[in-house]
């Protein structure tokens, strides 16, 4: 904490150094242009003269205008309060001028005392020049306050437009894992079920691979990306639960490249293809199962096939529109998914989304 507020005591030291030095500069280049316009004066100018009157001005307008910002914060002029404040400011700028010619005034009056020499001001018409100026300068100021306001606001706005837009998001996701992992354990159950008759030893094999299962889906229940790595572990044991319905009519097959393993992809995505594939491809208990991961050129490819009965058109269940909304919400236009009929047989569906390190 120490170190952040460092950092901002810093941050706010360096906005100072540039506003003073803008306005610095702002009082030289018109020093510069108001001693070239008397170059023709005999006896010639000496150019500290209106450097010193310049320099005068700007830095006591650049000092001022930090307190118009102030009060403008505690007044805002604009919207619906303009009227209500407009007394107050028309009094601020009045008081911003006599503030302004006594400072810039005495600025002057002690240069030229160190120079050796006296500065006359002169009598009322300089003090109304000045004044007229002021009340500009005041209004620019006040102007610069508004618009700094507008746009504070409408970043403001964004921000929380962003901010709501990615808890929507969140939410949204957490409402689709809830949908996915309800459905994948009532299956689950209904497998563990049939095998109670036949196979008690089995049913109890499946019962402890279930409870890892929900075990490992609940311990990242908060995070919605998972390692590629754990992710294959997760399925290789939902694979042998699911291909338990029907022992040894049923080949899996999950691979994965050095590359795909060392990524993280979202949790969950891979296992509603499966079950598809379980479901309707594999439908009969018998055929082949592959899942491959491949990564390359900054995307993760991943592939769900089999060599069942095929893939019919318009027939997507919960899973597929759950994994379509979650590439949607998660990677918007990066991430696509293609579903497509082999021609040896079979369905393939594809999966690409960006690659992203596992520790991302």
């Amino acid at each position: 904490m120490k170190r952040l507020s460092d950092i901002r005591i810093h941050w706010r030291l360096l906005e100072y150094a540039l506003y003073l030095t803008g306005w610095l500069l702002l009082g030289l280049w018109l020093g510069i242009n108001s001693a070239l316009g008397h170059r023709g004066d005999v006896p010639p100018l000496p150019l500290w003269q209106p450097l010193t009157w310049e320099l005068s001005s700007t830095l006591t307008i650049g000092a001022l205008a930090l307190l118009v910002f102030r009060f403008d914060a505690r007044f805002p002029f604009g919207g619906g309060r303009t009227l209500r404040h407009l007394p107050l400011h028309a009094l601020a700028a009045m008081t911003f001028s006599m503030l302004h010619v006594a400072a810039m005034v005495g600025l002057r009056k002690i240069v030229y005392a160190l120079a050796g020499t006296l500065y006359n001001f002169g009598g009322v018409a300089p003090l109304f020049y000045e004044f007229q100026k002021d009340v500009i300068t005041y209004a620019v100021i006040i102007g610069a306050c508004v618009w700094l306001r507008t746009r504070r606001k409408h970043h403001q706005r964004e921000l929380d437009a962003q901010r709501l837009a990615r808890e929507l998001s969140e939410a949204r996701l957490t409402q689709l894992s809830a949908q996915v992992e309800p459905h994948f354990m009532f299956n689950a159950l209904n497998t563990i079920a049939s095998r109670m008759h036949d196979d008690v030893d089995a049913a109890d094999r499946l019962l402890v691979a279930l409870a890892d299962l929900l075990r490992a889906v609940l311990a990242g229940a908060q995070n919605p990306h998972a390692r590629v790595r754990d992710e294959l572990a997760w399925l290789r044991s939902y694979c042998a639960l699911m291909s338990e319905r029907q022992p040894g009519r049923l080949q899996v097959r999950i691979d994965a490249d050095p590359v795909a393993l060392m990524a993280r992809m979202p949790r969950l995505l891979l296992q509603p293809l499966v079950e598809n594939a379980f479901r309707h491809g594999l439908a009969d208990g018998r055929g082949t199962l592959s899942v491959t991961l491949r990564g390359a050129a900054g995307e993760l490819h991943c592939a769900v096939s089999d060599d069942g009965a095929g893939y019919r058109a318009g027939r997507e269940g919960i899973g597929l529109a759950n994994v379509r909304e979650r590439l949607r919400l998660l990677y918007g236009e990066r991430a696509a998914l293609e579903i497509t009929v082999q021609s040896e047989g079979g369905t393939l569906v594809a999966v690409k989304l960006p690659l992203e390190p596992a520790d991302a």
